[in-house]
C-alpha cells in the first residue's frame, strides 16, 4: 500500500512539473483520477458506475462543467481552480441530515466574486456538505 501511495505521489509530481513547463495550457487531465476513484469505490464494495452509491455521490464541477479545464478572462486554458483538474468531487454522506452546500455546490472550494481568489468554502469548511437543521419540535399540548 505504501508503494502504491508513493507511486501516486511520483506520478502527480511529474504531471505538475509538466504543467509548470508548458504553462498548464497544453496538459489535459487524463482519466487516471477517474479510474482511481472507480477502483477505490470497487474496493469498498460500491458500484462505481452509479455515481450515487449508498452514501457516496459524484458532484460535477460547475466551473469547468466536468472537463477539468477552465478558460480565463483572456481566453486561455488553465487547470480549473475549483476541482483542480479532476472535473468532479466524490462526497460521502454520513446520514440523512447531510445536504450539499449551496455556497460551493458540493465542491468544498469557491472563488470570491470580489477578488477571484480561490479558497476553502467558509460555510462547509471544505467538506462540500452541510448539516440540515432539525425541524423545530412542536410545543407540547397545554402550553
Amino acid at each position: 500500500m505504501v508503494l502504491f501511495v508513493l507511486l501516486g505521489f511520483i506520478l502527480q509530481f511529474k504531471w505538475m512539473e509538466q504543467a509548470k513547463e508548458k504553462g498548464a495550457t497544453d496538459i489535459i487531465p487524463t482519466g487516471f483520477a477517474n479510474k482511481l476513484s472507480q477502483w477505490m469505490l470497487q474496493k469498498k464494495g460500491l458500484d462505481p458506475n452509479s455515481g450515487d452509491a449508498t452514501g457516496v455521490k459524484k458532484i460535477l464541477c460547475e466551473t469547468c462543467l466536468g472537463s477539468g479545464i477552465h478558460l480565463t478572462d483572456g481566453g486561455q486554458e488553465e487547470i480549473c481552480p475549483i476541482c483542480q483538474g479532476v472535473g468532479f468531487r466524490m462526497v460521502r454522506f454520513m446520514d440523512s441530515a447531510d445536504r450539499i452546500c449551496p455556497n460551493c455546490a458540493g465542491m468544498g472550494r469557491f472563488a470570491s466574486q470580489d477578488t477571484r481568489a480561490v479558497g476553502t468554502c467558509p460555510r462547509c469548511d471544505g467538506r462540500g456538505l452541510i448539516r440540515s437543521s432539525p425541524a423545530p419540535d412542536s410545543a407540547p399540548d397545554g402550553i
